[in-house]
């Protein structure tokens, strides 16, 4: 699998940055999660979009030929490379090790993950839990797509208990987001969603697909607080990861869940 390093297609075991980036040792970087199908960049013009407004968030000196024409061009040369026709696209942007911080140029590494389908629902056993160690901040800078070491920790405890995701909660006690994506809590006809402030993370693909969900009439998607034990009466439970698709849920604790509408609802990606 080869990647795009600042404009080079380098195989991806042999791409190099310095030990003194910042993106590696501070973790100063942003980056958007974006999905590619049938040889198009879904919502690209959104994305580009949000991925100016992280990195202005983070006071990075924007490349004059940072054009929407350049990033579609950039993906659409690594998508060639690699011959992926559907897949999940990352693009890291991140400051170059220079003595002047203030004017230190932009680089930025495109990678891309092949796919047979158009977009992913990810059935299987997957059960979910609530994690309570941390609590999540829901500050402006915290909900732009970077690095989030306490996240690293939650990973662990994930891996160490076999959970497909599990669930974050902010200073309230309330959800805001899982490790891998948005949560969506259905019942009847109505989808739940927290809602922006509770701690979702800028998401076009969020965004886009509640503004369809709407628009279709046929589930109406509320962006509300919610609290944990609400998954617990919900008929069914799903995630929606960015550049991937639907993780549908299974089950937490003793709580089973059914998939139908899920299902249904997966056709507005």
């Amino acid at each position: 699998m080869k990647i795009n390093l600042g404009g080079v297609i380098v195989e991806k075991a042999n791409a190099e940055i310095g030990i003194q980036n910042r993106a590696f040792r501070n973790g100063d970087a942003v980056k958007e999660i974006l999905r590619f199908v049938n040889g198009e960049i879904i919502d690209w013009e959104d994305h580009y979009f949000n991925l100016m407004a992280a990195m202005r968030i983070y006071r990075m000196n924007i490349p004059l030929d940072f054009t929407p024409e350049f990033f579609q061009e950039q993906i659409n040369l690594l998508a060639e490379v690699n011959q992926t026709k559907s897949g999940k696209v990352e693009f890291f942007a991140f400051r170059n090790d220079e003595e002047d911080y203030l004017k230190a140029s932009i680089n930025y590494l495109i990678s891309i993950e092949n796919s047979d389908n158009d977009w992913e629902f990810l059935q299987a056993e997957n059960e979910i839990d609530v994690y309570k160690d941390y609590a999540i901040n829901t500050a402006f800078y915290s909900l732009v797509n970077t690095y989030r070491p306490e996240e690293n920790i939650a990973e662990i405890y994930r891996l160490e208990n076999d959970y497909a995701d599990i669930i974050l909660l902010n200073a309230n006690k309330k959800m805001a987001r899982s490790l891998r994506g948005n949560i969506f809590v259905v019942n009847g006809e109505t989808i739940r969603t927290p809602k922006k402030e509770e701690g979702v993370i800028t998401s076009v693909l969020r965004n886009n697909f509640i503004t369809k969900i709407n628009k279709a009439e046929e589930f109406k998607v509320e962006e509300v607080e919610i609290f944990p034990f609400e998954i617990q009466k919900a008929e069914e439970v799903f995630i929606l990861i960015d550049g991937v698709g639907i993780l549908p849920i299974t089950k937490n604790r003793k709580k089973e869940y059914t998939l139908d509408k899920t299902k249904s609802i997966f056709k507005y990606l």
